[in-house]
């Protein structure tokens, strides 16, 4: 592969990146359809799912997908799995604790 020139490297790289680029782009377009944002409340509901969808699907590609190569190094992937996970808590604590009670009332 490297004798002919590393053409096929560059092609992979390219090849590799686009991959990447289109797991992302459509995990937040799913992310996206599915939430129709009417209110002020709904737009920042969505904008957090969107954030959240982001990391999550960069999360995924680099532990999944980049498996060999990891994109991020061990500190960065470790405070962006921490960032996920309290997302995820104060999303919940959310729905459960304050959202909740003002559907009973």
């Amino acid at each position: 592969m490297y004798e002919l020139g590393g053409i096929f490297s560059i092609i992979g790289v390219i090849l590799s990146v686009c991959f990447i680029v289109c797991f992302i782009v459509f995990f937040i377009w799913f992310v996206n359809f599915k939430i129709a944002a009417k209110t002020q409340q709904e737009w920042l509901t969505k904008f957090t799912a969107l954030l959240l969808s982001s990391l999550l699907g960069l999360f995924i590609v680099d532990k999944v997908i980049s498996y060999g190569t990891p994109l991020l190094t061990d500190t960065v992937s470790e405070g962006l799995f921490d960032l996920i996970k309290n997302i995820v808590l104060v999303i919940f604590g959310y729905q459960f604790n304050s959202g909740g009670k003002e559907k009973n009332e």
